[in-house]
């Protein structure tokens, strides 16, 4: 049951999902009204778990767009719930979301609301900073929603890195279904592999096939159990990197691996600490209408790194 909020005395922005979730964006908010000089915003939680029935989520989005001083609301943990691409909930559906299925960020505008997924852009950003332009081969192991922001920033040229061939490898089905029925008709460079795997150790071939200096991304938290996606018999090719997007050093099964090969393999190693603090910047770019860049996304990156874990 979803109880919709009294009317806002002043700008607000709504946090949709885990109770609990309101707390966490408190201080990304903060940071953002300082770096985006954005005025006076609040924060409220709109508690919504579960399979939030249509008419829940029908009732948030008329509050959104009927109360004068709502700014927008972070969807936590239901964005596939909230891409309706079969009714007029949004005035503007941006591309990334119809490309990932989903809306992360709802932003309104006098009497408007525009649906958006930040999680491509945080996806482009973290490859950037992470792959080199020359990366030959890309394998993502998972198939849920970060896993399709990182395969979809390969596929369509949104990042810098040109893999000859990217390979998404999971045991969700759904999930791989949506890759193909949303990204593989999109691809514009090199190939898209979509790999539906039994389980772990077919990863573990999957890493052996690969050449040196290709990438490893893995994305598959729950999937397996935390960050479990090999039978441990990977063995990762020369010179590549391997990144654990959604879980710290400590918690990673994959990068546990990664490490005991480390010297040995000459692998370069990234813990989820990268795309979290680009998830966090691309959410709030979207909501402030914001474009940080230079000087001032440094300066953000540094007063998010305190919230990164």
């Amino acid at each position: 049951m979803v109880s919709i909020p009294e009317a806002p005395n002043g700008p607000t922005v709504y946090v949709v999902g885990d109770k609990d979730a309101g707390a966490a964006f408190g201080p990304l908010v903060d940071i953002a009204k300082k770096s985006f000089k954005t005025g006076p915003c609040e924060i409220e939680s709109v508690p919504a778990t579960g399979e939030i029935t249509d008419a829940e989520r029908s009732a948030i989005l008329e509050f959104l767009q009927d109360e004068y001083n709502a700014h927008g609301a972070f969807i936590v943990g239901l964005a596939s719930r909230f891409l309706d691409e079969a009714s007029d909930a949004y005035d503007e559906i941006d591309d990334a979301c119809l490309l990932l299925g989903e809306v992360g960020v709802v932003v309104r505008r006098p009497g408007e609301l525009r649906a958006t997924a930040p999680r491509l852009r945080a996806a482009t950003a973290t490859l950037d900073r992470l792959l080199p332009k020359d990366t030959p081969e890309v394998l993502i192991l998972g198939a849920g929603l970060d896993a399709r922001a990182v395969a979809a920033a390969l596929s369509t040229g949104a990042c810098d890195a040109r893999p000859d061939k990217v390979t998404i490898a999971s045991t969700d089905a759904k999930g791989l279904a949506d890759v193909r029925q949303r990204i593989e008709t999109q691809v514009e460079q090199g190939s898209l592999e979509v790999r539906h795997v039994a389980g772990p150790a077919e990863h573990d071939r999957l890493l052996a096939l690969m050449p040196p200096r290709s990438a490893v991304i893995g994305a598959s938290i729950g999937e397996y159990g935390t960050g479990m996606v090999s039978a441990g018999a990977a063995l990762f090719p020369t010179g590549s990197i391997v990144c654990d997007l959604l879980s710290p050093a400590g918690k990673s099964r994959i990068l546990a691996e990664a490490v005991q090969q480390r010297g040995a393999a000459e692998l370069v190693i990234h813990d989820s600490r990268v795309y979290t603090i680009e998830r966090r910047i691309a959410i709030l770019e979207a909501m402030f209408g914001a474009d940080a860049k230079g000087a001032q996304r440094s300066a953000l990156r540094k007063a998010l790194e305190k919230y990164a874990d």
